[in-house]
């Protein structure tokens, strides 16, 4: 077993170990009001560092502008239908379905100049 396989079985370990902790109904363990405060801005945090390098550079690997970037205005569409509407499902769909649209159209405009 080479180290690859080590460091993977113990990163699996550690991370059930976490969640069994808060999700087995065995272990009598509560969090208090602060710890469940500061966890509440994991989700955001974590979905920022997701989706920050793929919309500000996932415009490098086509020729064209920032601004006119699928990645940039899906990304944008995405929040502005975010603010209008909380069903969380609903936004995901929308914002994968602009940037396809947008791909596309993006892909056609580039042949059509090459």
């Amino acid at each position: 077993m080479n180290n690859f396989w080590l460091a993977l079985l113990g990163m699996t370990c550690i991370t059930f170990f976490c969640r069994f902790l808060f999700f087995s109904k065995t272990v009598s363990f509560e969090l208090g009001p602060k710890v469940k405060r500061v966890l509440s801005y994991t989700a955001p945090s974590v979905m920022t560092a997701m989706w920050v390098p793929i919309v500000f550079l996932g415009h490098q690997d086509s020729s064209g502008d920032f601004i006119t970037s699928p990645f940039l205005i899906a990304g944008m569409a995405t929040v502005a239908f975010s603010l209008l509407m909380k069903n969380t499902l609903a936004v995901v769909v929308f914002g994968m379905g602009v940037f396809g649209l947008l791909k596309i159209f993006y892909n056609s405009i580039q042949s059509v100049l090459s």
